[in-house]
């Protein structure tokens, strides 16, 4: 059974973007796939040191909940992110998650190790949420989540940004919101396949 790592970042449990996350998961669910929900704000970790003593080994030595999220990301047959959007851009606990792979940036640049290989040809898709109607908000997390997958040897295969939804459980009164991320998760779920 292929695996979809789905990662919920927002604090807000059941909120508009874990909202549109969870639908998505849907899809792959309903085409026979295992989906791991990682709940980032749930997990007990620290920001990155900035030590550099992952320029070793690509190694990160602080020992907490991410070393249980490493793994996933080597095993897992595809990937999904989900932000809402926060002072302009994708939340602090998905930010402060990204740069937790400092450690995979240095196995692929210095020791030229990645711990996922490019010819694995892995996909992911970004979920953007904001409050606001102004696009650039999604475009600036887009942009970050971009250089992230970049750096793990995932490939973004899609994204989509979403407007103008502030209060939790607002998403859940767009059926075409609803319906648009569903069939982009079909949509995900079948280039995989066929890559």
């Amino acid at each position: 059974m292929k695996t979809l790592l789905a990662i919920a970042p927002s604090p807000r449990k059941g909120g508009n973007s874990e909202t549109l996350l969870k639908e998505f998961c849907r899809a792959a669910e309903d085409a026979g796939w295992n989906v791991d929900l990682v709940r980032v704000n749930e997990m007990n970790f620290k920001a990155c040191q900035a030590c550099d003593a992952c320029a070793k080994d690509g190694q990160c030595i602080v020992k907490d909940e991410m070393q249980d999220v490493y793994p996933k990301f080597i095993s897992a047959d595809a990937l999904v992110l989900g932000s809402p959007v926060t002072f302009g851009s994708m939340n602090a606990q998905l930010k402060m998650f990204v740069d937790r792979f400092q450690c995979w940036w240095n196995a692929k640049y210095n020791l030229e190790k990645p711990f996922v290989k490019e010819e694995e040809n892995k996909k992911g898709f970004f979920i953007c949420v904001g409050a606001l109607k102004r696009k650039r908000y999604c475009e600036n997390a887009e942009e970050i989540i971009k250089v992230f997958f970049h750096n793990i040897n995932y490939k973004l295969a899609g994204s989509l940004a979403f407007r103008g939804y502030d209060e939790k459980g607002a998403i859940q009164q767009d059926p075409d919101a609803l319906s648009q991320v569903y069939q982009a998760g079909k949509d995900f779920i079948v280039e995989v396949e066929q890559s």
